[in-house]
This record gives C-alpha cells, sequence and structure tokens, in this order.
C-alpha cells in the first residue's frame, strides 16, 4: 500500500549498535514529552473546572447568606413599624376609645401560633398556612396571634390590638367583635 514505506521509527543503516540504542531512545523521550504535553494540558482542564465549581459554590453561598440577611432585615423593619405605629396609636388614642378597645382586646384571648390540620389518619404532618392581612406577613409558627372570636380570622398580636384601637370590627368581613351589650358576639359555626 501506499502508506506501508512510512513507519514511525527511524532507519538507521544496518550493523552499529550504538545507533540502534540511540534510536531507541529518541523514540522513549518522544513518548515522554507527548504524554507530559497531554498531562499538563488536562491538568490545567481540571484545575479550571476545579475552580468553577468552587467559585460558583461561593457565590452560590455569598447570595443565599445576603438574602438570609435581608430578609431578617426586612422582618426587624416591619416589626418596629409595627411597634411605631402601636405607640402612635396609643398616644392619639381618646380616652373612651381606650375602654372599648381594652373590652374588645379582653374579649380575644392571644395564644401561639401552630399549625392546624393534618394528615386523615392521625398523622403529625400538619399542612397550611396563615397570612396576617392586616401587615401581609405569614404567621410562623410559634408567634403570638389572636383569632377573632366571630369569624375566625387571625391576626398577629401586635396588628390587630393596633386595629381594634380605632376598630371594633374585623379587618376582613367586618364581623363585630362585640355586641353592643359589651359582651362579645356570639361565635359562629365555620
Amino acid at each position: 500500500m501506499f502508506f506501508s514505506g512510512f513507519s514511525y521509527q527511524h532507519h538507521q543503516p544496518a550493523g552499529s549498535a550504538v545507533d540502534a540504542a540511540a534510536a531507541q531512545y529518541d523514540d522513549s523521550d518522544h513518548n515522554l514529552t507527548v504524554l507530559l504535553t497531554f498531562g499538563i494540558f488536562f491538568s490545567f482542564i481540571l484545575l479550571y473546572l476545579v475552580a468553577g465549581v468552587i467559585w460558583a459554590s461561593v457565590v452560590t453561598a455569598c447570595a443565599v447568606a445576603l438574602s438570609f440577611c435581608y430578609l431578617k432585615a426586612r422582618r426587624r423593619s416591619a416589626a418596629l413599624r409595627r411597634g411605631a405605629a402601636l405607640r402612635a396609636a396609643a398616644a392619639a388614642g381618646a380616652p373612651g376609645g381606650a375602654a372599648v378597645a381594652a373590652v374588645a382586646l379582653s374579649a380575644i384571648p392571644a395564644f401561639q401560633y401552630k399549625r392546624e390540620g393534618g394528615v386523615a389518619g392521625g398523622g403529625d404532618g400538619a399542612t397550611g398556612w396563615a397570612q396576617c392581612v392586616i401587615c401581609l406577613g405569614l404567621v410562623q409558627v410559634g408567634e403570638v396571634v389572636r383569632r377573632m372570636p366571630a369569624c375566625k380570622h387571625l391576626f398577629h398580636v401586635e396588628c390587630i390590638d393596633m386595629w381594634l384601637r380605632s376598630h371594633s370590627t374585623c379587618p376582613i368581613c367586618r364581623a363585630a367583635v362585640e355586641t353592643a351589650d359589651g359582651q362579645p358576639a356570639p361565635e359562629l359555626p365555620v
């Protein structure tokens, strides 16, 4: 064939043992050079891949940490705003309105929120969530809340207390918290 005359090995004149050993040495140097070149090339590729994975992990961890810090600061500022609004409402409240608000607040017990419901069959996996429509925040498990007696709507204590200082109805459905004679509104079946 056409390529049969070509060979990778160097052609040496016959009869020289030293020349044959030198040719063998040249072939092993060439093989070693090729292996080292490919080894260095692939080691750089692996280095760049590992560095990329590490960089992506660091950037992701920083983004997650910043989002947690942002959410914590946002919750803290919302709590400060609620506290300032409560202080402003207490300072601006009228004496007659304060008595009505005290009766309305005493009619609604405060308790720590825990999720209701679960799997039918006695499972302990609670489902669902609650939202305070006054501050538009989700009610977290363990937060202190009030449930309106007539309509069963749920609110953060700070939010509903501020609302009830100036209103005597539920902020969602306007159900009365107390009747005209000062007694709490009867509970309706839900």
